[in-house]
């Protein structure tokens, strides 16, 4: 048996390798639920100073490798209208991943639009979650998306791409983009800026979703395939 974290990964292990379906499993991820929860955030006014954090901000969580689209990104969010750019900034929290030469030097460009955080434990990033405005995912292919779940078990809203295992993961309590559309990223990244209900929406669902994954449910299911 060959267990698979997402049906869009055990249908790609079927296309792609002509497994037997019956073979191929799937078993979702979860999260750490004493780590990403909804926090008054009032309560994290010592990391924002640590981390010289704006007041308002869109969050990006992953490495910085091409499928993370975030050149596209980038271009996005210069794309703003000008008074939603001066008070809203993007901060991108993650490792150095490969081939990002072209993405660090226009990071370097926008510095002061743009932070870069880099790597970051599991407890700022949760803390990130609940600072921020919305957290955006628009990455090229994913074969689950931790981040967005993340986000969405802190009442942080999503916007992500309407790829892969994405709309799986996040279902009706996300917002979607194309993530080759640099415009419509633009016109999302702006609606929801704008829209304070709509992100409290997107909030509220966010956080209903989320209770559907756990690693308790993960190992569940993990043991009811090795007893197969």
């Amino acid at each position: 048996v060959i267990i698979a974290i997402s049906d869009f990964i055990r249908q790609q292990a079927i296309d792609e390798f002509g497994f037997e379906a019956a073979r191929v499993k799937t078993v979702h991820l979860g999260y750490d639920r004493e780590v990403f929860y909804p926090t008054n955030v009032d309560n994290l006014l010592g990391l924002r100073e640590r981390l010289h954090l704006p007041s308002r901000f869109i969050l990006f969580v992953g490495s910085i490798e091409p499928r993370k689209n975030l050149l596209r990104l980038l271009q996005a969010y210069q794309l703003l209208p000008t008074r939603l750019r001066r008070e809203v900034k993007l901060v991108l929290a993650g490792f150095r991943g490969w081939e990002n030469r072209e993405v660090m030097a226009i990071l370097k460009k926008l510095e002061g639009d743009v932070y870069y955080l880099g790597y970051v434990t599991e407890q700022d990033l949760a803390a990130l979650y609940n600072l921020a405005d919305l957290l955006v995912y628009p990455s090229l292919y994913e074969g689950f998306g931790l981040p967005p779940l993340e986000a969405m078990a802190c009442g942080c809203p999503v916007l992500v791409s309407r790829v892969a295992s994405l709309p799986e993961v996040c279902g009706e309590a996300a917002a979607y983009l194309d993530p080759e559309n640099v415009e419509e990223m633009t016109a999302e990244l702006t609606r929801l800026l704008e829209d304070g209900s709509a992100r409290g929406q997107l909030a509220t669902k966010g956080l209903e979703r989320a209770q559907l994954f756990s690693w308790e449910r993960s190992a569940r299911e993990h043991l009811a395939v090795f007893a197969g």
